[in-house]
């Protein structure tokens, strides 16, 4: 089926509106106005109403009937068919004595030297002018004058248009909406599928909910679907790289460890140094497989995580003495500045090491001497409950530019500052992952005066 573009299908809908709306507005007249349409009235009617009219009058003018006599056949000929009718003798002078105008005088005489019926060009009045033959044979004109009621707007006029413009409006917009639905509904739903992406579902595809239309918005459906299938087809095998490789990794790290103790049971203390500068750099090897297998598996889907009740008062007030504990080690504190009762669906182990990473990443950076604050909160978001967890520190902040990157996996704002502080880059993308499986979310931001603010929100 060869496509159908987009213009076209608007071009034939600017026409079919353009031939309703004239289909409509023609037949709104036609009852409005039920005569035929038709330019002058049928001429045998007026000849017959005009013969009639003459031979009546001519009748009583060679009777000898004095002139009223033939001013009432006038009047009562006029108000029954509303034709204003004269009858001219031979010299063209009104036997009725009634004011003819000049049209109807060049009439009577086209007529006469012409011999049969003649009408005016004019359509309002119509006129018509008729031979007759008296009894006396001399020559009569009959003139008749019809007022013809122009077609289109009557008087109130103004009602005749506001109607018109009715009938376009609606005709229009109804045309108008029709089309807009046609053309917007794959639009929005490949902005709502955009938007499904956007949040890590890439199994998203749209092309079979659009319909069997071929046009530019339907190719424009199929390269989306080809661009999610690629995408999920790569991210997957990112993760499945990952995976295979910190389980890879895992094996030998544990024949290490065993090596590193027979090392240090047949050297000297010359050594040990050096095994203990292996073993800690083992243990941060450890650290980060956990935490790569930890993202792997939060990245794969929530289909494996069981949900259940959790209490956040409890587990915030064990974050805060475990954190708080770690602290004072390095001339910090954590503070618990205020907790409300909240009870989510979820699950206790990742929320736990969700709000674990985000505090301990604030102990790694609030300045000596400070505290880190923490708040719980009941609040409502669009009139639905949620948990708000806030968690600022007192340190340098993040530049503004990286801000958004901060929860991207092995993301580091200052290479040399993890380095030395050991951070991976993994552990508040684990929280957001975390958070995300718990249809909430994770937002950071410096604070107007100091310091950065990790704010989670988890529905209740």
């Amino acid at each position: 089926m060869p496509k159908q573009s987009i213009f076209l299908k608007i071009h034939l809908s600017f026409w079919l509106a353009t031939v309703l709306i004239v289909a409509t507005q023609i037949s709104l007249d036609r009852l409005m106005d039920p005569r035929p349409p038709m330019d002058h009235p049928p001429h045998q009617h007026l000849d017959a109403s005009l013969v009639l009219y003459g031979e009546a009058v001519m009748g009583r003018h060679l009777d000898g009937n004095p002139e009223a006599a033939v001013q009432r056949i006038t009047n009562q000929f006029q108000n029954a068919t509303g034709i204003k009718a004269h009858l001219l003798d031979p010299l063209y002078q009104d036997i009725g004595s009634h004011a003819l105008s000049p049209e109807a005088r060049n009439l009577a005489e086209r007529a006469s030297q012409s011999q049969k019926p003649e009408t005016s060009s004019s359509i309002n009045p119509l006129m018509m002018a008729i031979p007759m033959k008296g009894p006396d044979d001399k020559g009569y004109i009959v003139v008749g004058e019809f007022p013809r009621e122009p077609r289109g707007p009557r008087p109130g006029g103004a009602l005749h248009l506001a109607e018109g413009l009715c009938v376009i409006m609606i005709i229009s917009g109804a045309v108008c909406y029709m089309l807009a639905r046609y053309l917007t509904s794959p639009v929005i739903a490949l902005r709502e599928a955009t938007r499904r992406v956007a949040s890590g579902e890439l199994s998203v595809r749209i092309a079979h909910t659009i319909g069997n239309r071929k046009d530019e918005l339907s190719e424009l459906a199929g390269d989306f679907d080809h661009m999610t299938e690629r995408i999920e087809l790569l991210m997957t095998s990112q993760r499945q790289l990952l995976g295979d490789i910190s389980h890879e990794l895992r094996s030998p790290l544990a024949r290490l460890n065993v090596a590193l103790e027979l090392a240090r049971r047949y050297t000297g203390p010359e050594a040990e140094n050096a095994l203990t500068r292996i073993e800690h750099e083992a243990r941060s090897l450890n650290k980060l497989i956990g935490h790569v297998l930890t993202l792997t598996r939060l990245e794969s889907g929530s289909d494996r995580i069981q949900m259940e009740s959790v209490n956040l008062s409890p587990l915030v007030r064990e974050i805060t003495a475990d954190g708080d504990f770690e602290a004072r080690g390095n001339n910090r504190c954590v503070k618990l500045s205020a907790i409300d009762a909240c009870i989510v669906q979820g699950n206790d182990a990742l929320l736990r090491q969700a709000i674990e990473n985000i505090v301990r990443n604030a102990i790694q950076y609030t300045v000596e001497s400070t505290s880190v604050e923490f708040y719980l909160k009941k609040i409502e978001i669009n009139a639905a409950p949620y948990a708000e967890i806030t968690v600022r520190d007192h340190g340098p902040g993040v530049p503004d530019a990286d801000i958004r990157n901060i929860f991207l996996p092995f993301f580091r704002v200052s290479t040399a500052r993890e380095r030395k502080t050991g951070g991976t880059g993994l552990g508040l993308a684990i929280a957001e992952r975390a958070v995300r499986l718990h249809h909430g979310t994770l937002k950071a931001a410096n604070a107007p005066d100091g310091g950065f603010v990790v704010t989670m929100h988890l529905p209740l």
